[in-house]
């Protein structure tokens, strides 16, 4: 009988070590880890994220704990990492896998309690990180949005287990217990698509929750439970449940066929790294505005353009990426003409030539607070246009002229996939406007990229706490 899947991954976690991983991932996580600690100093300033850390403190403080990031009290691990992953997700600039995934504000917290609280090193962290992020996209990949469809938010679905083989690489969880840690995150994991389909908030405390509970499907792990081979695959499985069959079958996908192997899930493990399509959200908007707004951006810089001598504007995407968070469940209060829609953010940034990065964070319908005249006129003149043959994050822009001249410009998909190199400039260029001593911000930077060095990542954190 052939290994299962928990077991083949299981097996690939606990003998993953920090040299022999390439250079390239590693470098990766470093861009994740540095792009969530300074988001997370500007998601303290947030209501949502100040609530999370006084609730924390309250209910959870605790001197010899892990520390919450900006704040600085030392709480439980599992709260510490629930308040530090709400600041990681506050203003919506969170890293995100494939449009509805985001393994930073899972994975990350869970990582920084524990390596606090057991004192591990720089290195550790690295290829805990890299286990984390390679696991959870594997399994996540092409079954995101049929999992969306189900009525189930991705993000939490799938972090639970980033946050449960993270938190056990790094606490040295043996082959068995990995096993048995992916059962239980299985087993642990929550999140409907209700809130974004209806305009509700719980999904701001998703990813919160599932580090939690991602952490102690780990810890618990070391009890002596024994988890289920197949709670993957199995009949009664994740997938089974999630999905809606275990064969691979897919009732919605971004493009190609509906039907997929479970062996890609396992498919070059350990030599094709899917970390390295995580793209980390400079802007406060979800993550499918975020390559419209550089690539109109670069359209700007690049012609002298008349606004008031638009004809239309035409925004070519996928079709998953304009029937958030599923064409199963549309919330047409997104993906229609009007503040916080792709319109807008097309419009926004025609208008002013960029959109700033720490601009409040606009939630849908909120015509009242925003904006000037031009840019909801320019707005009107834009259309979004679904396609199942286009790349996620992969938008074609055309503006059309009165008179009939053209400007156009298109992303194949992987511009935003960024390095660390890129992440540093374009995460630097907003540090003048961060309420943060820029010492500090630079410090962070420096301890980051040179991350393996550190024995421990007590200067890291110092550096994340207001003095």
């Amino acid at each position: 009988m052939a290994e299962s899947l928990t077991r083949t991954l299981a097996k690939f976690i606990t003998t993953l070590n920090y040299e022999t991983v390439p250079q390239q991932a590693l470098d990766k996580m470093k861009a994740s880890l540095l792009h969530s600690l300074i988001v997370s100093i500007v998601g303290a300033e947030t209501t949502h994220g100040k609530a999370a850390v006084e609730l924390t403190k309250s209910e959870e403080s605790r001197p010899e704990g892990a520390t919450i990031l900006v704040d600085g009290t030392k709480a439980t691990r599992c709260g510490a990492a629930f308040a530090n992953s709400k600041l990681m997700h506050a203003t919506n600039q969170s890293d995100s896998y494939r449009m509805l995934t985001h393994p930073g504000p899972c994975i990350i917290p869970s990582l920084l309690a524990t390596a606090e609280i057991g004192g591990y090193g720089g290195k550790e962290v690295l290829a805990a990180m890299v286990a984390g992020y390679e696991v959870e996209s594997r399994i996540a990949s092409d079954f995101i949005p049929s999992v969306q469809a189900r009525g189930f938010r991705s993000s939490p679905i799938f972090g639970t287990l980033g946050s449960a083989v993270a938190t056990g690489k790094l606490i040295g969880l043996t082959e068995d217990q990995m096993v048995t840690a992916l059962a239980l995150a299985i087993t642990f994991t929550s999140g409907t698509n209700e809130g974004p389909r209806s305009g509700g908030r719980e999904m701001m405390f998703h990813e919160p929750q599932a580090t939690r509970s991602g952490i102690m499907a780990a810890l618990l792990a070391r009890e002596n439970v024994k988890g289920s081979e197949t709670a993957l695959e199995g009949d009664a499985g994740f997938y089974n449940a999630f999905v809606g069959n275990n064969q691979g079958e897919l009732s919605y996908v971004f493009q190609g066929p509906k039907k997929v192997s479970l062996d890609a899930i396992i498919e070059d493990l350990g030599t094709r790294w899917e970390l390295m399509h995580v793209v980390p959200k400079i802007y406060p908007t979800a993550g499918y505005n975020c390559p419209v707004i550089d690539l109109m951006t670069d359209i700007r810089s690049a012609h002298n353009i008349e606004i008031a001598d638009i004809e239309k504007i035409t925004v070519d995407m996928n079709w998953l990426e304009t029937s958030y968070p599923s064409p199963a469940f549309p919330n047409t209060a997104r993906t229609s003409p009007g503040v916080g829609s792709t319109h807008y953010f097309t419009a926004y940034t025609c208008v002013n030539g960029n959109y700033p990065p720490l601009r409040e964070r606009i939630e849908a319908g909120e015509e009242d607070r925003h904006d000037e005249n031009n840019v909801m006129d320019l707005l009107s003149r834009v259309e979004v246009i679904g396609h199942q043959d286009r790349n996620a994050f992969a938008p074609k822009i055309t503006i059309r002229m009165v008179g009939g001249t053209v400007y156009q410009g298109e992303y194949k998909g992987e511009e935003l996939e960024w390095d660390l190199s890129t992440e540093t400039s374009r995460i630097s260029d907003v540090f003048a406007n961060i309420d943060w001593p820029i010492d500090n911000l630079n410090s962070v930077v420096q301890i980051v990229t040179t991350l393996e060095d550190e024995e421990n990542i007590g200067r890291l954190i110092s550096n994340c706490v207001r003095s």
